[in-house]
Order: C-alpha cells, then structure tokens, then sequence
C-alpha cells in the first residue's frame, strides 16, 4: 500500500498490493463505506491495484483521511475473514452435510 495519501480534488488514491489483499476483501470494503466515499478500482497491474476514494464536495481533507484509515482497518478484518473461510472450509462443509444427512434431504444407499 502507498502510505503516502493526499486528498486533492476531493479525493485520495492508493495503490493495494493483491499479495496482501484479496480482491474480494478489497471488494466488500468498499460496499461497507459506500455511504462514506465511493472506491472506484482501477485495472490490475501484476500485483499492484489503484484505488481511488471519491468524496463529497462537503468533506474536508482530515475526514477523507480518517476515512480512508478506517477503510484499511476494515480491508484487514475483510481479509482475516477470507481467511478464516478458506482456512474451515472443509469444517463447515462437514457440519453442513451432517446435518442434512438427519433430514432426509440426502438419500442414503
């Protein structure tokens, strides 16, 4: 990630590296500050992905900055989340086929 961030013309850009976060954690960071700012994605560039934080004219330049803090917060609990899916997968698999396994749903031979 470029730590470098300025606001100018009503927004922030920055640059995630995809080694580090899943798209789809980037993904659903952005829906949950869609209220905030919109966060247009750029094209991936081998590991490297622009982001650019899109705010209202009303927003000061210190809003738009925690705004963007708190949206790195929220990117690492989405990737920890990915994480722990891809990590019990197969767990929850197994819980979920016992228990259809007890409702006659699955036929057993």
């Amino acid at each position: 990630m470029d730590t470098n961030l300025t606001f100018r013309d009503g927004a922030v850009q920055a640059v995630l590296d995809l080694r580090v976060y899943r798209l789809a954690a980037i993904q659903k960071s952005a829906y949950r500050f869609a209220d905030r700012c919109t966060a247009v994605l750029g094209s991936p560039d081998a590991d490297r992905l622009p982001i650019r934080f899109l705010f209202a004219p009303t927003v000061t330049e210190r809003d738009a900055l925690e705004t963007v803090r708190l949206f790195f917060q929220e990117l690492l609990d989405q990737e920890l989340r990915e994480q722990v899916g891809d990590e019990t997968r197969a767990l929850r698999a197994l819980i979920v086929a016992q228990a259809f396994s007890r409702t006659g749903l699955i036929r057993q031979d």
